[in-house]
Parts: C-alpha cells; structure tokens; sequence
C-alpha cells in the first residue's frame, strides 16, 4: 500500500488487449514510476505551465534505466513545445550518451526504450482513460532506431468496477501498420480494402495512386536526406498533390501539409478530405547508413483528421503486392483527446 495515494499494488487490475505479463516485482515497479510521473504532471501544470497542460512520462531502457520527463511549452507554437514523452528519452538518452563517453565505451551505444509509463495532472480518483501518446510522440515511436514492437505504454485507468486499474498496451497495437512495408512500383495492382465500409471506387483508387507516383518520380527536392515522398488528397474529386522539399537534413516540407494547404486555398476551411494517398520511400541514408523513418507523416496525419478528415477517412497504401485501402482510424490510435477543460 502506498501512503501517498492508498493504492493496493498488489491487488491492481492490469487491462491489457495484449498477451503482456507482468511479475509481481514488475507491476508495483510500474505503478510507483506511473505514481512518480504523476506527482510531475501535478507539479508542471501548477507551475504555470503556459498552456496549462500537465504532463508526465517515466521511461525505461532496456538495460532497466528510467528517467522522468514533463512536457514543456513555452509558448503555444509547435517549434517552442515538447511532449512529456520526448522529454523523457531526451533526457535519458543523454545521461546515458554523457556516462557512455566518460567510460571511454568502444561498443556501439545501444539505446532502445521498453517502457513508457504516462500521466497527467488528473487526481487519481478522477481518471477514466489515459489518453494514448499525441501525434507528434507517435511520429517518434513510428521509427526503428529506438523503438520496437516490443515497447509497452502505460498508464492509470478505471476499470469496469470504477477502481484504479493499470492498462498497458504494446506499441504494435497503437502502431498496426509500423512493419508494413511500401513500394514505390507504381504498376496495377490488386486493390485490398481493410474493411467493408470504406467507399471508394478503384477508378478514384489508381487515379491518386497514378498521380502521387508521377510526382514521386519527377521529384527532385528531396536530395538532402534522400528520402523522396509525394501524396495526394481527394477533395470535391478533385486531387491535390505535393512533394517533399528539403531545406536541410532536418527541416522539410511535408508533402500531406502541403496538398492540404493548396486546397484550403480554393475550397476554404470547411473542406471535406474524401482520400489521402501516400507514395514513397521509407527510409532516409546518412553517410551510407539506413533509417527506417516510414512513408506516412503520423504528425500530418494526425493535425488533418482534426479538422479536414475524419477516421473513417481512406487511407491509401501502395504495397508490393497489392494496394492497401485502410482508414486513418485503423492507421492512427483513437483521437488524442485532453482529461480536462482548457
């Protein structure tokens, strides 16, 4: 029992839609990090944070290191946040690249997340659901230099007793189509659909696929990271495409944005998006080395079906043997929604 917050660790429910087992010693380590990063969540969000969000992730390597993150805004721009998630790897990637240096290590830093227990500034009594990691983290879990399908989330929630329980979820659940590969053959190939109830016609389907993949090929501004991707919408059937535009190895243009802006400019904001499709390559190369960044910008994603898509929009995958009619609902976790009033 912790006196803090009169919980029976032992006796704590663990939701899980997943095959995940916990020990005994496990579950109250997980709980009393949970416990840790809300404390955090509180103190962040009576601390003036600018927003008035209260956020708190604790996360775990797999060498068993952990470290607390909150989220930090400054102002209410995108370039002046950070969610309490990446604020967490931040800082245990570098307190751990700061001791690799000074050991004078000679093997290659390894460095993969296991856990990511999440909170917020709700009192516990007062949690229903925790909501699942924003876009913007999503973008980060969606890549396979830290993450994998083994890394669990984390967090309170009520059970159907209404009792504090633990839910925990693999990132493959909240990630489906993390290790599905593309293809940038743009040939005919077999239409799959994910479900029943998507309305689209195959005409519609190979029209974006057709001209997404032509503006794959004719693009060439994307030499800096060397990872080319175009996509298309379907708006009032007509389609708007774009590419990818470097201006650094860091910073670009992304392509869905783009398309959606060039809409946005005819049709207003009371826009409708009927289809997204997205052509490309999944990976990027630096100094001859991989990285599997995926095709599909989940941050873009994300941001649209805010106010232009819906989740049961279309969402269009070209695969190597077929093409893939999916939904955003289907390709995303459920809407990230906040536990309180803004």
């Amino acid at each position: 029992m912790t006196t803090n917050y009169y919980i029976d660790i032992e006796n704590m429910e663990l939701i899980s839609d997943d095959r995940i087992d916990l020990s005994k010693k496990e579950k109250e380590l997980i709980v009393k990090k949970l416990l840790e990063a809300h404390k955090l969540a509180l103190a962040n969000f009576s601390s003036g944070n600018i927003t008035h969000r209260g956020f708190a992730a604790n996360i775990c390597d797999n060498n068993n290191n952990w470290a607390l993150g909150t989220n930090f805004n400054n102002t209410r721009n995108e370039i002046s946040s950070i969610c309490a998630e990446r604020s967490a790897i931040l800082s245990l990637y570098n307190s751990l690249l700061i001791e690799y240096m000074q050991k004078n290590k000679t093997e290659k830093f390894d460095f993969k997340i296991k856990y990511i227990c999440m909170a917020q500034n709700i009192p516990l009594d007062k949690t229903a659901t925790t909501p699942p990691p924003c876009e913007d983290c999503l973008s980060w879990l969606n890549t396979n230099r830290f993450f994998d399908n083994k890394t669990i989330i984390f967090s309170f929630e009520k059970n159907k007793n209404n009792t504090l329980a633990l839910r925990a979820i693999k990132l493959s659940s909240l990630l489906p189509y993390k290790d599905v590969l593309t293809s940038t053959d743009g040939g005919l190939k077999k239409i799959v659909f994910a479900n029943d109830s998507i309305k689209l016609s195959e005409k519609e389907i190979y029209s974006l696929i057709e001209k997404t993949c032509d503006l794959y090929k004719n693009n060439k501004f994307a030499f800096v990271s060397n990872q080319n991707i175009s996509c298309s919408i379907l708006v009032n059937n007509e389609i708007f495409s774009a590419s990818k535009i470097d201006w650094t190895k860091r910073w670009f243009l992304e392509p869905l944005e783009f398309a959606c802006a060039k809409a946005i400019e005819k049709y207003g904001n009371d826009l409708k998006i009927d289809a997204v499709c997205y052509f490309g390559d999944e990976y990027s190369k630096n100094n001859e080395e991989i990285f599997f960044d995926g095709t599909i910008s989940i941050k873009s994603l994300g941001r649209i079906r805010r106010k232009y898509a819906k989740d049961c929009t279309p969402l269009i995958l070209n695969l190597k043997d077929s093409i893939l009619v999916t939904t955003i609902a289907q390709y995303l976790p459920k809407k990230f929604i906040q536990g309180y009033k803004i």
